[in-house]
């Protein structure tokens, strides 16, 4: 694959832009861009989605409607079908930045660790809820699929009673905040899980960053949020407001026998002593305020020594850290240096995904150690001449980790082992980073965004993942990185399988012509495809030898993939440009493309060319999110829509000529995907952003499929015929199969 495509991360701004439109939270913006002048709109588009979020995002109220909770009851139970996980459970050779690879998962954005029992763990997956392990990460489980969301965004045990832990949902760093439902609590260590009371009615619709339980007393908890720092004094039966206004982190130390609260805010670093209201600190160079962009601060105590305590922040395009040697002495800046990150022509404090990752943490012991978390993970050392500054996750010799530090976890038990959570999973150190060992075998929490069912083998699918490239399932269990970068839309040729194809970003395509194995793919993206407006993961189509890409421009291949013809989509109004966010192909040639502004487009083979893109309809429902049309019944197109929240069905039985809404009883939520029954095309299933429902009625009425299924985000579906198995693609969960019947 293209150079570009082999390495991960870098893409975070793009990927929460694209996650928020598709859920119709993104303005009115243009669609990002590979390139040209969608390229000059990106800073443009950023200050849209942040303006969105100051006016109805980090200060909105609650949704009246809860994930999972319809406004269109929904029918019992479709059949008696259960949902299976098909991993992947932990992906080995993944990619890194620097030297050899190691095994992956999914984004972590929580650790801790049992402060009695130093093999025992919990993590929070970005979507994939509250994990386990009791055996410092050999095995692990799920605790939490039972509950209304799966976003975490930060867990902590009771350091003088570990058998109590509590999570915080809502995944701070990502949109993923919107699934927060208040805090969890465990009373068995973190084996089972229940709403702590109250929460829900505080905290629904905002995300947690960090919780803090105060050592000298279990029922003071300190959280940070997207909306606001707040107490609780009775275990979180009440909670005063500690500061309005997005708060990314919270300390808590005793600093001369008195406690001290500091909050990394918008509004700067602010300290709560002794009971008192929080009070500005200065920071030298820190401005009043920061920007509501990529601007970010955190904050830790050393826990080794209170009266010291670092802040990290990220403004005005630079890395800044401040240190405050003893109790009652003001901080003072630390010169950062120019870090080279292996293989990258990029600073290791870089902050151009500050707002996704960024944190600052200093370990139970040495007190002259410092973490930095951002893309890269960087330690410091002080000694006499000074600090001195290694990138411990991107090595051009030794262990290496993912990129895209997100949280650290000490064990207090055993100085010098540290954890970190990232977007590949999480990993070890017993030496303070100096190696690294993977924890991820085991943890199923893969964010999936497409998948591809071969038609001739059951085992084999292909799934493009979140920053964790194209994967391929070879066997029960095994899961092979066959594409790095970004994983996005991927699909098979049913006539000749050993041809498939798969997708980095944007318009950026690639092709095996067997089966997918690592060294076998060949780019076919062409020149100046990276000018055409599209979504970050634009649509890829395939039937048979026909195969599509599109943007603001269709691309279509009739031989496979070797030669393009380019159909231009004309511009929705008003002034706005299309973007295809979904694709259909008949084998006729015939090919339809569904946009962001609900217009559906048919373009057909002509004279050995292909005609103009002609406006079927306008459905008016905003994102198109799939598109299905059968040869075996080709006067019938299917649409599902994503945006705005709720979603809806939509279903043509005259090519398109007209429409009608399908979406009947399903709950209402964003549609994401959907497929038919090869045996019986009035029969349908599509993905919801929460649960699989089915339809026996051409979409007359949907009932609940199955059982068993995590209450995670379904955002694609596969159906293998000859086995009758349904597969669908989780975000945070991987991929599961059911039965069919």
């Amino acid at each position: 694959m293209a150079e570009e495509s082999s390495q991960p991360g870098g893409n975070a701004e793009q990927r929460r832009r694209e996650f928020e439109r598709a859920r119709g939270h993104g303005g009115s913006g243009e669609e990002a861009s590979g390139g040209g002048e969608g390229a000059a709109l990106r800073g443009k588009a950023f200050v849209r989605l942040e303006e969105f979020r100051r006016q109805r995002g980090l200060n909105r109220r609650p949704k009246e409607r809860p994930p999972g909770e319809t406004v269109r009851a929904a029918g019992p139970a479709a059949s008696d079908a259960v949902w299976h996980p098909l991993g992947p459970a932990g992906i080995p050779g993944g990619q890194t930045y620097g030297s050899g690879t190691t095994t992956v998962a999914g984004r972590v954005s929580a650790i801790a660790v049992d402060p009695d029992d130093s093999r025992h763990l919990l993590v929070g997956a970005a979507a994939g809820g509250v994990w386990e392990t009791r055996d410092t990460g050999a095995t692990w489980a799920p605790r939490t699929d039972d509950q209304q969301t799966l976003s975490i965004g930060a867990v902590a045990f009771d350091p003088n009673d570990p058998s109590i832990a509590y999570a915080g949902t809502g995944e701070a760093n990502w949109a993923y905040f919107e699934l927060g439902r208040g805090i969890l609590r465990s009373d068995d260590g973190g084996a089972t899980w229940g709403p702590l009371a109250g929460s829900d009615a505080v905290f629904a619709g905002q995300g947690f960053y960090r919780i803090v339980v105060d050592p000298g007393d279990s029922a003071r908890l300190i959280v940070a949020m997207t909306d606001r720092a707040a107490v609780s004094t009775d275990a979180g039966a009440t909670w005063a407001t500690l500061h309005q206004g997005e708060t990314w982190d919270v300390s808590l130390g005793q600093v001369d026998g008195t406690a001290e609260i500091l909050l990394a805010t918008r509004d700067g670093l602010l300290a709560a002593v002794d009971g008192a209201a929080p009070a500005p600190v200065t920071l030298p160079g820190l401005p009043a305020k920061l920007d509501q962009g990529n601007d970010r601060l955190a904050v830790t105590h050393v826990p080794s020594d209170s009266g010291q305590a670092f802040a990290f922040a990220a403004f005005e395009g630079a890395a800044h850290l401040w240190h405050r040697p003893a109790a009652g002495q003001p901080f003072v800046p630390i010169p950062l240096p120019q870090l080279s990150v292996a293989n990258r022509p990029r600073d290791a404090f870089s902050v151009e995904q500050a707002w996704y990752d960024w944190y600052v943490a200093a370990p139970p012991q040495p007190s002259g150690v410092v973490y930095l978390g951002a893309i890269e993970l960087i330690r410091g050392r002080s000694s006499t001449a000074g600090w001195s500054w290694s990138d411990i996750s991107s090595r051009v010799d030794g262990d290496s980790i993912h990129p895209d530090q997100h949280t650290m976890a000490f064990d207090p038990n055993q100085p010098g082992v540290i954890y970190a959570g990232n977007d590949g999973g999480i990993f070890r150190s017993a030496d303070g980073g100096e190696t690294w060992e993977s924890l991820n075998a085991g943890l199923a929490i893969s964010e999936v965004e497409y998948l591809a069912q071969r038609p001739d083998e059951p085992v084999w699918l292909l799934a493009g993942l979140q920053d964790n490239g194209t994967v391929r399932r070879e066997a029960e269990g095994k899961w092979t990185q066959v594409g790095l970068g970004d994983g996005g839309d991927c699909a098979t040729n049913m006539a000749h399988p050993d041809t498939c194809y798969s997708s980095y970003i944007h318009m950026s395509t690639s092709r095996s012509t067997e089966g997918g194995d690592p060294a076998s793919w060949e780019e076919l993206t062409q020149a100046g495809w990276d000018q055409f407006e599209s979504l970050f993961y634009a649509p890829l189509e395939v039937n048979g030898d026909l195969v599509v890409k599109a943007g603001e421009v269709v691309c279509i291949s009739p031989d496979g993939g070797d030669s393009w013809a380019l159909v231009a989509l004309p511009p929705a109004a008003p002034n706005r440009r299309s973007a295809a966010s979904a694709l259909a192909a008949l084998s006729s040639g015939r090919v339809l493309a569904g946009t962001r502004w609900g217009d559906v487009f048919q373009i057909d083979a002509d004279q050995g060319g292909w005609g103009a893109a002609a406006k079927l309809a306008n459905l008016g429902r905003g994102r198109i999110s799939d598109m299905l049309a059968d040869d075996d019944l080709p006067s019938r197109y299917w649409v599902t829509f994503s945006d705005p929240d709720p979603g809806a069905v939509f279903r043509s039985d005259d090519e398109g000529a007209s429409w009608t809404d399908v979406t009947a009883n399903l709950p209402a939520l964003p549609v994401h995907a959907i497929v038919t029954d090869p045996a019986d095309r009035d029969r349908a299933w599509v993905a919801c952003e929460v649960g699989v429902f089915e339809s026996r009625d051409a979409g007359a009425s949907w009932a609940a499929y199955g059982t068993g299924l995590p209450n995670a985000l379904a955002v694609d579906l596969a159906f293998y015929a000859p086995d009758r198995l349904l597969r669908v693609g989780t975000r945070s969960r991987g991929v599961w199969e059911a039965a069919a019947g």
